[in-house]
């Protein structure tokens, strides 16, 4: 029988003639790698039993969906003309040939017939002699037999009964009853992986990207102090705000949308957009790590880093933009974190102790104290809303653009984040992975990053953002990644040096069997 898999992954499509099994997923983990960021590294996997075709999800983040009903536990079973939906933009359609469809088993009326069961003579009587004396009222052994026989037979079929009801209300989505059912545990099924991220890693910075990117609470603007500050740098008096102006900025570029739509029919996503933005984001992060950047892994670092200017803080609000960041900011005393000896409490005489004391003084001009809950809460926020100098510009650069086109603020998600702050995020989100070393370095705790909301814009809008996005990418100024999801956002990743990843260090290389998928892997040279 002949299988073909008719794959449609964003804009590009291919034909794949299945062989016994085809492992799917976006990394070379899997047998066909496809350029998807919604997949999981080994997300789905179909294969043959016989003349059966099976799909099965190897606990696959976003899931693997058959027919519209999503495929969990065992293999399900797939026929000519199903479609299956998996990670964010992959649609597959199973074509067969060279062979008949399934065709549904008919129930067999089973019926009990007369049983002959030989009895044995009494001595001196002829074979008949039983019959006889059954006759003559003694017990019959064959009525008894035959009535014990057609006992078993209705219990049989009872059981049986019972158990096809159970193996077929087991399996959703296998068909009507009477067709095929999965094949016995006792066949040959692929190893499964059984991971809330299909077998992400936490060494892979790829799947740090994928995994890390979780968004916070609303912010409420009612909940936000107002920043009076008083500076003689012209940088630092822009920081002062009203919450009843974010209220404002928040308003006007929320209201009167459309219900959410992470998908708006007439998205036309842009190749730079989810093409190779993991790999260079790889690149750029492992030189940050080789030149000795140090992420965050507290307030208190991140206190430091505001003070020595290695990051600088924005305004919460501006005319073309503002900054929903913090919603999920504590009001509890300062801790400070590392991965081999957890948390602590920052109080008078911790090593941490000084940078956040000398900020809470000089706030650019505004005082906090330590003690006071509230306040603590306003500088967690004040620090979550700084990042890399280089990358302010270019904020201002999108932001500018929207807001003169659409006359609506940009709505700003995520900048910078301590490792921390990043793990209480992570805390009650099901797609997270536990960090288990400083080995590595999410992209929100580079500076690096920030996030751009679009669940709230129709079509038109984030089709202009996208297309300015890649403008700005082909120009060497940023890398920007559409995300789907919970998190739907442009996550935009500037470069810390102002250049883009060092050309000649590696190059793509296509995969010869499926050119179409884009596959890019690096080899050095």
């Amino acid at each position: 029988m002949k299988v073909s898999l008719h794959i449609r992954s964003g804009y590009q499509e291919k034909t794949v003639e299945l062989g016994n099994e085809l492992s799917i997923g976006r990394t070379p983990e899997a047998q066909l790698m496809l350029d998807d960021e919604g997949l999981s590294r080994v997300n789905t996997t179909i294969f043959r039993e016989g003349d059966d075709v099976l799909v099965v999800d190897e606990g696959s983040t976003n899931g693997t969906f058959l027919n519209s009903e999503r495929v969990e536990g065992p293999p399900r079973l797939v026929k000519h003309g199903d479609r299956l939906k998996l990670g964010s933009r992959t649609e597959i359609t199973f074509e067969f040939s060279g062979t008949r469809e399934p065709v549904a088993a008919v129930p067999v009326s089973v019926q009990a017939a007369p049983i002959q069961t030989p009895t044995a003579a009494a001595p001196g009587l002829p074979p008949t002699a039983g019959t006889a004396a059954n006759a003559a009222g003694g017990p019959d052994t064959s009525k008894l037999m035959l009535l014990a026989a057609i006992g078993m037979t209705v219990l049989i079929i009872a059981f049986g009964g019972i158990a096809f009801l159970v193996v077929s209300g087991s399996e959703p989505g296998n068909g009507p009853k009477g067709s095929r059912t999965p094949p016995p545990s006792t066949s040959r099924i692929p190893v499964r992986v059984i991971d809330p991220l299909g077998g992400e890693n936490e060494d892979s910075l790829d799947d740090l990207i994928a995994s890390w990117e979780v968004e916070e609470q609303e912010l409420n603007a009612a909940d936000v102090a107002d920043i009076k500050a008083e500076s003689s740098t012209s940088e630092e008096e822009e920081l002062n705000v009203t919450a009843a102006f974010l209220a404002d900025r928040q308003r006007l570029a929320l209201e009167g949308r459309p219900p959410v739509n992470i998908r708006p029919p007439g998205l036309d996503v842009p190749r730079e957009l989810m093409g190779d933005g993991v790999i260079k984001q790889k690149l750029k992060l492992a030189e940050m790590k080789n030149v000795g950047y140090e992420q965050p892994m507290d307030f208190a670092d991140l206190a430091s880093k505001r003070m020595n200017r290695e990051l600088i803080e924005m305004p919460m609000a501006k005319e073309s933009f503002y900054l929903d960041v913090g919603g999920s900011a504590q009001d509890k005393p300062f801790s400070s974190f590392s991965f081999s000896g957890g948390t602590a409490e920052i109080a008078p005489g911790h090593p941490k102790y000084e940078p956040l004391r000398k900020l809470a003084e000089n706030f650019a001009g505004a005082q906090y104290d330590l003690n006071d809950a509230s306040h603590r809460k306003q500088m967690r926020r004040r620090l979550l809303r700084m990042f890399q100098p280089k990358a302010k510009p270019i904020l201002h650069e999108l932001a500018d653009s929207y807001f003169q086109q659409f006359r609506r603020p940009l709505r700003v998600t995520s900048l910078t984040r301590s490792m921390d702050y990043q793990i209480l995020l992570n805390s009650n989100n099901a797609n997270s992975f536990k960090v288990r070393g400083e080995g590595s370095l999410p992209p929100h705790t580079s500076g690096c990053a920030f996030d751009l909301a679009r669940k709230h814009m129709p079509a038109e809008e984030q089709n202009f953002l996208m297309r300015k996005l890649a403008e700005m990418e082909r120009a060497g100024k940023l890398d920007a990644l559409i995300e789907y999801g919970a998190n739907s956002c442009f996550h935009v990743f500037i470069y810390h040096d102002g250049q883009s990843p060092r050309a000649g260090l590696f190059e793509p290389r296509l995969d010869e069997s499926f050119p179409f998928l884009a596959r890019i892997s690096l080899t050095p040279r």
